[in-house]
């Protein structure tokens, strides 16, 4: 098992990724084509591809690699001397056109003291940095980051369109099964596509 499932077939562009919602995929193309973005706020259940549309668009808007700065709300964001490290980083002047925080999990960062932080560091470096915020919990983050950001909620895939996303990936590793086992794994993890296909291939 030399490399995870999960991110050796994760969408890398527009063309790969399912939209579940016409409305947020217009919005895409026009982000894309205009490349540029505001600060987003992406929620939805585990496993709906939040972090992989948030990945899809930065790769799509050709931001350098040093623009881009990934963190975990749940790990690194319950603490506000991380946000010295935010500030450091939004000061610089972006190689490109703009840089991009990516807060995975941003309904763990802590609303009293970090969540407040942001709240002024997308105001005063909106010019040059743009944060993209996923949550499984949209009622956890304060009402004054939600107004500062264009909200989008992701909406579980279909149960025949997972299915089929999980057999791929099967077809693809040479993996021989049956649809009744397979059917199994999409009943217990549906709709968390990441959680299947780390089940399958554990299995």
């Amino acid at each position: 098992m030399k490399e995870l499932w999960v991110e050796k077939y994760r969408p890398g562009t527009m063309a790969d990724y399912v939209f579940t919602d016409a409305t947020l995929k217009q919005q895409v193309e026009t982000w894309v084509r205009e490349k540029s973005i505001p600060h987003l706020l992406l929620s939805g259940s585990p496993g709906t591809g939040k972090t992989t549309l948030a990945k899809m668009l930065i790769a799509e808007l050709d931001i350098d690699e040093y623009d881009v700065l990934f963190s975990n709300g749940s790990k690194e964001g319950r603490k506000i001397e991380w946000v010295d490290k935010l500030i450091n980083f939004c000061q610089t002047m972006p190689f490109g056109r703009f840089k991009i925080v990516l807060i995975d999990e941003a309904d763990f960062l802590n609303p009293n003291s970090v969540q407040p932080a942001l709240r002024s560091l997308m105001e005063d470096y909106s010019e040059t940095v743009r944060f993209i915020m996923t949550c499984n919990y949209p009622n956890k983050i304060l009402p004054a980051l939600h107004s500062r950001c264009q909200g989008f909620h992701i909406d579980k895939t279909d149960p025949t369109e997972f299915t089929a996303r999980a057999a791929t990936v099967l077809v693809a590793e040479n993996v021989e099964f049956d649809l009744d086992t397979l059917d199994s794994y999409i009943k217990a993890t549906y709709p968390d596509l990441r959680k299947c296909l780390n089940l399958v291939q554990m299995n």
